[in-house]
């Protein structure tokens, strides 16, 4: 018999873990390109989802309160608990019960610079909406240099109103006090301080909702150095922009934009920019106007002056497509090529890109074929359909060509999440997909037509001219990743393509982007936050 018995440990109590903290979505939702008179991309219009960071809280503080229910049913199993309601878009609301309408600056901020938006535009400018009480110190977070701000009339002259209105029952509170140090000087609204003052430092201010000239707009206008006119609301378009471009603006004395590049600023004069330009008939009607820029998608719509010059040319690149599709020698290859003007100009480039990662300069069209191999030649000869051999503008900033790349590269991506045997292929046939899936934009032909032509799946074929399959689902999602369709986006993502999220979209998107960036400029952008300044906590 033992003189000790053994001693019982207790069972040590599990203290529940605290919930790991969820970190707010991505909040960019969608870009609209804004194109100049020579057909250049000089800048897009971001746009942004609201609510990303109380949707977090929220998921947060319903994570803590599942946390408290899992601790009091291990104390006692038969504990009465309710469980709070899931957080989802369509249920999300702020403190007082109200629908979330704005996006706050902290999350813009948090998509520019940590999700990446901001590295995904180039060498070009994001315009951003902002609100006028968005113009204090957290606006500096923002990099001047890179983003336009945009402010609408409408709430600009409701501030002005408000604040005259405040100083008037102040006025009248005061009637009976005699003040001789008071000036007999009207005073400057405080929005129109704030505006100088950032405009002092380099940020540049867009107007809209402007659709007429009306008493005090001189003193508002000196502040702007974009106006956006939307071309189906402006009666008397004309004499507007000659009132506008009439105004005297400030030097500009802080841009730190790059020598040569696009940014849409080429001096202290105001820029007239057309919206919702769709067709042709809308980029003919703003041109003859004199707008300066355009910004809708009209340039994917088929039209003998805006489209590009299709003759031999292209003909050529569908025969070497046709070529590099069968698995052509090199010496082949390289003889076809230089048959080819359109796809050996940008080939040299695109070379050049790959040989900064290689250190083998490309000399010629057989150095350039070696260092990009037939994989990376075949995919920018079809997307090169696009490119405008006579344009005056760099690859990166012409618009269908980038449309087309960076639709192309969110497929490849989009396709690597979704399983093997949906009817997919692959990733390579993802690619082929999003690069042909505008080539009767090109030629007078249905799409079906044109593709039959070469040796394609009949999945890609039926894809591109019927939006069918998998690969037609994938296609519809980039067309509604472009333009930011939230309900379309979330409709794909709950249907066939149930297992990508619309986190998946927002990310695939902008690093579709930022492939089509790097693969196309020969260095990369300014660090343009290192001039921003680190925003004031509140």
């Amino acid at each position: 018999m033992a003189l000790f018995g053994k001693k019982t440990q207790p069972t040590p109590v599990q203290t529940p873990r605290e919930p790991e903290k969820v970190a707010p979505e991505n909040s960019y939702l969608g870009r609209e390109l804004i194109i100049d008179r020579d057909q250049a991309i000089i800048g897009y219009e971001l746009f942004f989802r609201p609510g990303t960071t109380l949707k977090a809280k929220r998921i947060n503080e319903r994570n803590a309160v599942l946390a408290q229910i899992a601790k009091r049913l291990a104390e006692d199993p038969k504990a009465e608990v309710t469980y709070p309601d899931e957080i989802t878009d369509a249920n999300l609301r702020d403190d007082d019960g109200n629908e979330v309408k704005e996006v706050t600056l902290s999350e813009m901020l948090y998509a520019l610079k940590t999700k990446g938006v901001a590295q995904s535009l180039g060498q070009h400018l994001g315009f951003i909406k902002i609100h006028p009480h968005q113009l204090g110190d957290e606006l500096r977070g923002i990099p001047a240099v890179k983003f336009p701000l945009q402010l609408d009339l409408a709430e600009i002259l409701e501030a002005i109103q408000k604040e005259a209105s405040e100083d008037e029952d102040l006025e009248d509170s005061k009637k009976d006090v005699k003040n001789p140090d008071a000036s007999d000087e009207p005073k400057v609204p405080e929005i129109i301080e704030k505006l100088e003052k950032l405009a002092n430092i380099g940020y540049k201010f867009v107007l809209t909702g402007l659709t007429e000239v009306f008493d005090g707009l001189e003193d508002i206008l000196p502040k702007f150095r974009y106006v956006k006119l939307d071309i189906h609301q402006v009666e008397n378009a004309a004499s507007l922009i000659e009132f506008c471009k009439a105004t005297p603006l400030p030097r500009d004395t802080k841009s730190s934009a790059k020598k040569g590049a696009k940014t849409g600023d080429d001096g202290a004069v105001m820029k007239m920019i057309a919206t919702h330009v769709e067709s042709p008939e809308d980029f003919y009607k703003a041109r003859d106007l004199g707008f300066d820029a355009y910004e809708g998608f009209y340039f994917i719509k088929p039209d003998p002056e805006l489209s590009l010059h299709r003759g031999d040319d292209y003909r050529k690149i569908l025969k070497l497509l046709t070529l590099l599709l069968s698995s052509p020698e090199l010496h082949e290859l390289v003889d076809e090529i230089e048959l080819n003007p359109v796809v050996a100009k940008h080939l040299m480039v695109i070379a050049e890109v790959d040989a900064g990662r290689k250190r083998a300069k490309p000399e010629n069209i057989r150095d350039a074929a070696v260092i990009s191999g037939v994989k990376r030649i075949t995919r920018w000869t079809q997307l090169l359909l696009y490119a405008d051999s006579k344009a005056k503008v760099s690859l990166e900033s012409t618009p269908l060509l980038q449309l087309v790349c960076v639709r192309a590269f969110f497929m490849e991506l989009a396709s690597g999440k979704l399983p093997a045997g949906a009817g997919l292929g692959s990733s390579d046939l993802a690619f082929l997909v999003g690069g042909l899936s505008l080539i009767d934009n090109l030629f007078d032909e249905s799409s079906r037509d044109i593709l039959s032509k070469f040796n394609l799946p009949g999945v890609v074929v039926d894809a591109i001219a019927d939006r069918s399959g998998v690969l037609g689902g994938l296609l519809t999602l980039a067309e509604a990743a472009e333009i930011g369709d939230l309900q379309k986006c979330q409709q794909l993502c709950s249907g066939e393509l149930g297992l990508l999220t619309l986190d998946d979209v927002a990310q695939d998107s902008l690093l579709a982007i930022k492939t089509f960036v790097a693969q196309t400029q020969l260095a990369p952008d300014e660090d343009v936050w290192e001039q921003a300044e680190a925003p004031v906590d509140e």
